[in-house]
Formats: structure tokens, C-alpha cells, sequence
């Protein structure tokens, strides 16, 4: 497994790593009976007085000697000394190294195992930065039950998206590297939300290169960055400014309908606004509103309809026919929404 810049690092310790700590092991153990005996041998010390000054030798304590020391003693005190302290580095070094390679297995397993389960996701939803906008996004539509992946360069943020459970590339989301990790010729909608216009229009274009049916949202700053962004051929174009603006005066002026579709939006207190698209394949395509009389049939009120061509059509009648394609706005129960969307598709 490669660390950036190209080193390498083992994802296991190699079982000639683990037996070589137990030698040092080893090593420390035979010092330590060398020591004890070579007490015993050239002072005629007790066995346990030997250990203990070999104990207090090889720590450096400095206790001061167990019994007075022979000039042969002292000589050997210095060579375990250097001989204790030099296996003792060692040891210390291979110890550390072992603990060290250990986390960044448990690290790169798990980022490993994680980019298996990209592979094989489809239909889901790139995020391109996870800022707090980003984040409060994704999270809503994780509660909606959509898979979402998050492209972040920013090691504090990837570590906080994946503490909340969302998947991630660590990398740069301008980098055809990072969006083909993501899965991004498979994914159904890709989310830009880089700091700069111009980052966000190079997502953009390599996206659309990759796949040409992704449906893309970015954020804009100013009308330059808007006109660029549609340009380069994103879908839906959100002006944070814009928007807070509004929701500001709606809460102002029209509280309760700013608290009403905030409830539905979230899909909370058990029901929802939601979008339903009509597939080529429904039963229902080809048919009116009245003929369907979905209201009686699920409890469902449609607010508007949208033609395969993108024309919007609030509170359509009755003659209103669902074409192929055509995308449904209904309000309603959760239990109710899911009916209908069980008869759209058939």
C-alpha cells in the first residue's frame, strides 16, 4: 500500500517484523542473565543481589552499587551498561515502528474497505466539498434514504464526513483522479460546492465529459460565475445570497408558508412534498389527472407537473395528461406518497 508521495507501507506487520521484536525480546533477556551471572561469577554476590544490580544497571537508575565493586566489576558494569542501553534503543525503535505500521493498517483497511463499497455504488450523489452548506445537505438527503459520497481535500473536514457515516474520497474534486473514485460515471446527481466559481466550472466540465446524463447543482457568488456555471451545462444553479434573501423576507412576510414548506420539504410530522418521476414504463402514462381521480384513489393532492421538456404547470386540471418523463409534485401522507409512487411505477 503507497503513502503519498509514493512510500510504501505494509498493510500487516510481515511475520519476519514479529520475529524479529522477539528477538529483541530475547536479546534483553539473555543480557539481563549475563549481567546476573557475571555478578555472581566475579563478585560471588547472591543470585538476587546480582539482579538486582543488573536491574538498577541496565534502567540507569543510579541506586548507587549493591555491594562494593571489584575493579573487574566495575569494568563489567560499564559493558553492560553500554551493551543494556544500545539493545534497550534498539528494542524501543522496533517497538515503536510496529505500534506505528499497526494504525496505519487499521487506517488504510478501513479506507480500503471503503472505496470497495464505492465501486459498487450507482445512483448516488457526489458531493464536491463538504462545508457546513454541504454537510446540512447531505445529511437531508441521507434521511431521505439517497447514498451519498463526499470528495473533500480538507483532512479535518473528510474526518468529520466520515464520522458522520457518509463516504469519502480524500482528494482534490478538480482531478478526474478524484471523481472516477467517487464513481462519477455511475452516480445520478453530482453537487458542486467548492469555495470558487472557477473550481466549481472545472467539476463541472470533467463531470459532464465523464457523464454526459449526470444532473448537476453548483453554487454561484456573483452573475458572471452564474452565467459561466449554465454555460458549462449545470442543471440547477443555486445563488447562496440570493436564496437566504429570500427565505429571509418569506420568513418575514409569510411565516406560516415558509414553515409550511420547510415541514414538507424535510418530510416531517408524517408527511411530505414530493417529486415523483413517470417512467416509460408506468401504467399511468398516457392517462389524464381526472382519469386516474388520484385524489380518491391515494389521498395525494399533485401541486404541479412538469413535462418532460421542463415546463412547469402548478395545480394542473384535470385534463392535464402524464406524458413519459413527465415529473409529478404531490403533497401528501408519507403512506399516501408511497402509494402513489407504488402506481406510477407499476
Amino acid at each position: 500500500m503507497k503513502l503519498a508521495g509514493g512510500q510504501e507501507i505494509e498493510a500487516n506487520p510481515r511475520p519476519d517484523q514479529r520475529q524479529e521484536f522477539i528477538t529483541y525480546l530475547l536479546l534483553i533477556a539473555l543480557v539481563f542473565a549475563l549481567g546476573t551471572f557475571g555478578y555472581v561469577l566475579i563478585e560471588g554476590w547472591p543470585v538476587f543481589d546480582a539482579f538486582y544490580m543488573t536491574t538498577i544497571t541496565l534502567a540507569t537508575i543510579g541506586y548507587g552499587e549493591t555491594h562494593e565493586l571489584s575493579t573487574a566489576g566495575r569494568a563489567f558494569t560499564i559493558l553492560l551498561i553500554f551493551l543494556g542501553v544500545g539493545i534497550g534503543t534498539v528494542v524501543v525503535g522496533a517497538a515503536t515502528k510496529l505500534v506505528i505500521e499497526r494504525q496505519f493498517s487499521r487506517m488504510f483497511d478501513r479506507r480500503r474497505k471503503m472505496a470497495e463499497k464505492i465501486e459498487g455504488l450507482s445512483g448516488h450523489t457526489i458531493f464536491c466539498g463538504f462545508s457546513r452548506l454541504g454537510g446540512l445537505a447531505a445529511e437531508e438527503l441521507r434521511k431521505a434514504g439517497t447514498t451519498v459520497v463526499v470528495i473533500e481535500t480538507n483532512s479535518v473536514r473528510a474526518d468529520e464526513a466520515e464520522r458522520l457515516g457518509f463516504f469519502v474520497v480524500r482528494g482534490d474534486a478538480t482531478l478526474d483522479e478524484s471523481l472516477n473514485k467517487a464513481g462519477v460515471a455511475r452516480a445520478a446527481r453530482l453537487v458542486s460546492l467548492l469555495p470558487r466559481d472557477s473550481d466549481n466550472l472545472y467539476v463541472i466540465l470533467m463531470a459532464r465529459e465523464i457523464n454526459p446524463s449526470l444532473y448537476i447543482v453548483s453554487r454561484a457568488e456573483d452573475d458572471v460565475g452564474e452565467t459561466r456555471l449554465k454555460r458549462a451545462g449545470v442543471d440547477k444553479l443555486i445563488s447562496t445570497y440570493r436564496l437566504a434573501a429570500r427565505k429571509l423576507s418569506d420568513a418575514l412576510v409569510r411565516p406560516f408558508i415558509t414553515d409550511f414548506f420547510e415541514v414538507g420539504g424535510a418530510g416531517s410530522e408524517g408527511w411530505r412534498i414530493e417529486e415523483i418521476r413517470v417512467p416509460p414504463s408506468s401504467p399511468i402514462c398516457g392517462q389524464s389527472l381526472k382519469d386516474l381521480s388520484l385524489r380518491q384513489s391515494t389521498h395525494v393532492g399533485i401541486a404541479a407537473v412538469v413535462s418532460p421538456s421542463g415546463d412547469l404547470e402548478v395545480n394542473p386540471g384535470g385534463a392535464t395528461v402524464l406524458m413519459p418523463g413527465a415529473t409529478l409534485i404531490a403533497i401528501g401522507w408519507k403512506r399516501d406518497i408511497e402509494k402513489l409512487e407504488h402506481m406510477v411505477l407499476g
